[in-house]
């Protein structure tokens, strides 16, 4: 089944008194990218929840958030020693500078480390089991979200492989068309140079070439080959964007082959109409992990 890379998830979790929220987003991206911002209290767990992405998903973007929804309102102390440190370069940046102005105490409130929260005893496994129930939660959201997407990109990208297995049907319809075509068109050439009857045997054989330089059937059986590698990638349980899209690069080199030796306005108008459908596949193809 092919994942699309663009999900979202959201959960909760409790630590004691406090409850917080888990957000997850997950975006395009050629590779495993993962962002994260966490409150203070779970800097030491970055490492374990980027192994635990690591361990579901092989690309994308990964934006994740965890912020407190509520909890018991902690105490607060002032750092007195610090505060008196402040005041005195104050005094020395007045005394030596000629610096004017007061240290007030909305100023002294801004200052850093001025107020601090008393530490408690930390608890990095009890963190660790609370956050996972939440990180856990939020992920297997984002991949539910992305295993339904890519089931609907799956979907249009098969509907768009069978328009292009009509639009190369035609051109191999038209080939023995061109054919017969440049045939007629160098026998009334030749006849009016000569101004009588053809050599055969010389006609036969400038047709001849130009089937040779005008034959698609190597290029038709190839992208043939193309779509149907790309279906079995398709129903693949595991990563495929990459290799569907090394496919449709390959797709797209043999269409503009198939244009360049058709020779035929016909064909190259129904090549530039696959190459459309096969851009149009590219672009699906972009969101898959």
């Amino acid at each position: 089944m092919a994942n699309s890379m663009t999900g979202f998830g959201r959960a909760e979790f409790t630590i004691g008194e406090n409850v917080y929220y888990v957000e997850v987003k997950s975006l395009n991206h050629r590779y495993l990218d993962i962002k994260a911002r966490l409150t203070e209290r779970f800097f030491a767990l970055e490492p374990r929840l980027r192994e635990e992405i690591k361990k579901i998903f092989s690309r994308g973007s990964f934006s994740l958030y965890v912020s407190a929804v509520s909890g018991p309102v902690e105490s607060l102390e002032v750092n007195i020693p610090l505060a008196r440190k402040y005041l005195d370069v104050e005094m020395e940046l007045k005394k030596e500078l000629g610096l004017t102005g007061e240290i007030d105490v909305p100023l002294m409130l801004r200052l850093k480390d001025i107020m601090t929260s008393p530490r408690k005893e930390e608890d990095l496994e009890g963190d660790w089991k609370a956050f996972k129930v939440g990180s856990d939660a939020a992920l297997g959201q984002v991949l539910e979200m992305r295993r339904a997407e890519g089931e609907a990109l799956k979907k249009d990208i098969e509907s768009k492989l069978s328009v292009i297995e009509d639009l190369l049907n035609k051109v191999e319809e038209r080939v023995p068309e061109v054919v017969a075509s440049y045939r007629q068109k160098l026998t009334e050439e030749m006849k009016k140079l000569i101004d009588e009857e053809v050599d055969e045997t010389r006609l036969l054989t400038e047709a001849a070439i130009f089937a040779e330089r005008a034959d698609v059937a190597e290029e038709i059986v190839r992208l043939r080959s193309h779509i149907e590698r790309m279906r079995d990638y398709l129903a693949l349980a595991e990563p495929v964007g990459r290799r569907l899209d090394f496919l449709c690069q390959e797709m797209q080199r043999e269409a503009n082959t198939t244009a360049s030796k058709s020779n035929d306005v016909s064909i190259t108008q129904t090549v530039v109409e696959m190459k459309g459908e096969l851009e149009k596949v590219r672009e699906q193809v972009q969101n898959i992990e």
